[in-house]
C-alpha cells in the first residue's frame, strides 16, 4: 500500500511539475509576412504606419510578433516568385497591398489569411465574393475606383484650357483594363481627348514622358499601379523634366514633385489594415471580415511644382485643396 502510494503521489508531482514547465515556457511570437510590389525605400512610409498599428493594439515585435518584409523592388514579374517563398514560411497572415501582389498570393495559396491595405475593385477582380462576406481568405482595404474619374473632373476644373490629357498605363498590371476603360471614359465625358502611352517595365518610363511631350499632352494622369507607386519619385520627376502637369489619385507622388492630387490618405489605410491582421490572430475568419472602404480624401496642391512648370491652378480648385505645398 505504502508503495502503492508512493508511486501515484510521484506520478501527480510529475504531472503538475510538466504542467507548471509548460506554463511558465515563453510564447513564440506569431509570423506576419509583408510582401509589397514597391521599394522598402519608397514604401516606408506606409510600412511604417502598419507597423505603428499593431503596436497600437498592443503587439511588440519580436516578443507578441515578428514581421517579414519582401520586396519586390517595383518589379512586377517578381512578385510571383516572392509569394510562393512568403506562403512556404507558413505565417499565420500575410499583409500586401496592390491587386498585382494580390493576385500573386492567391495563386499561391488558398488557405493562408491575406489582407490588403490598397487594391481596387476587390470583387470584380475576383478577390472577394462581396465586401460584405469576402467568403475566401482574402480581405482587407479596397480603394475607391471613381477616383480616376473624380480626378479627371478635378483636371478640367484646374486646367479648364486643356484638351489633350495623357493617360499613363502598365501594361501587366492585372487590373490595367478596368483602370484604362474608365479612365477613358471619364476623359471623353469631360471634353479631354485620350493619349495612352504603355509601359511595361520602370525602363520605359523615360522614353513614355518623352513620347507623351512629343504628343503635345497638356497633362498627365497614371492610374495607379504597382510600378506607379514603387516609382512616384522617379515619375513625378519625369513630369518635371519635360513640363508636363502631373495628377494622381496617389499623394506621394505631389510630395515628389507631382501638380495635384485627390485622393486618401494610404497610411490610414495600413493601419486598418493592421487592425485586419489583429482580428485574425484572436481567430476571426479572413471569410467573414467585410472588406473596408476608405473615409477621408484630401486635395493636395503643389505650388512649388505649378510655379516651376509656369502653371497657373484655378482659383476654385486653390480653395479646394486641404493642402498646399509651397
Amino acid at each position: 500500500m505504502k508503495r502503492r502510494a508512493l508511486l501515484v503521489a510521484s506520478g501527480a508531482w510529475l504531472a503538475t511539475a510538466a504542467t507548471r514547465t509548460l506554463a511558465q515556457a515563453p510564447r513564440l511570437p506569431r509570423r506576419i509576412a509583408y510582401l509589397h510590389p514597391s521599394t522598402e525605400r519608397a514604401n516606408q512610409v506606409f510600412f511604417t504606419a502598419f507597423r505603428n498599428g499593431l503596436k497600437e493594439l498592443g503587439y511588440v515585435e519580436g516578443r507578441d510578433i515578428v514581421i517579414e518584409a519582401r520586396w519586390a523592388g517595383g518589379k512586377i514579374e517578381r512578385l510571383a516568385p516572392l509569394a510562393v517563398e512568403v506562403v512556404a514560411g507558413n505565417p499565420a497572415a500575410i499583409a500586401t497591398a496592390t491587386s498585382a501582389a494580390v493576385t500573386a498570393l492567391m495563386k499561391a495559396t488558398s488557405s493562408i489569411p491575406i489582407v490588403f491595405a490598397a487594391a481596387g475593385n476587390p470583387v470584380e477582380q475576383g478577390f472577394v465574393a462581396s465586401l460584405g462576406r469576402p467568403g475566401g481568405n482574402v480581405t482587407g482595404m479596397a480603394l475607391h475606383f471613381d477616383l480616376n474619374a473624380k480626378i479627371i473632373e478635378i483636371i478640367r476644373e484646374a486646367l479648364p484650357a486643356v484638351r489633350r490629357l495623357g493617360i499613363l498605363v502598365h501594361d501587366p498590371d492585372p487590373v490595367y483594363k478596368i483602370l484604362l476603360e474608365t479612365a477613358e471614359t471619364s476623359a471623353r465625358r469631360f471634353k479631354f481627348e485620350p493619349v495612352v502611352a504603355r509601359v511595361a517595365r520602370a525602363e520605359d518610363l523615360e522614353r513614355a514622358f518623352n513620347d507623351l511631350a512629343d504628343r503635345k499632352v497638356e497633362a498627365l494622369l497614371p492610374p495607379i499601379s504597382s510600378l506607379f507607386i514603387g516609382n512616384s519619385d522617379r515619375i513625378s520627376q519625369l513630369a518635371l523634366k519635360v513640363r508636363l502637369p502631373l495628377f494622381s489619385t496617389h499623394h506621394q507622388m505631389t510630395s515628389g514633385g507631382g501638380l495635384l492630387s485627390y485622393g486618401t490618405q494610404l497610411e490610414e489605410n495600413y493601419r486598418r489594415a493592421a487592425a485586419l491582421v489583429d482580428k485574425i490572430l484572436r481567430g476571426a475568419n479572413p471569410g467573414e471580415l467585410a472588406v473596408e472602404l476608405p473615409e477621408r480624401f484630401q486635395l493636395i496642391v503643389n505650388l512649388k511644382t505649378a510655379k516651376a512648370i509656369n502653371v497657373t491652378l484655378s482659383p476654385t480648385t486653390m480653395l479646394r485643396a486641404d493642402r498646399v505645398i509651397e
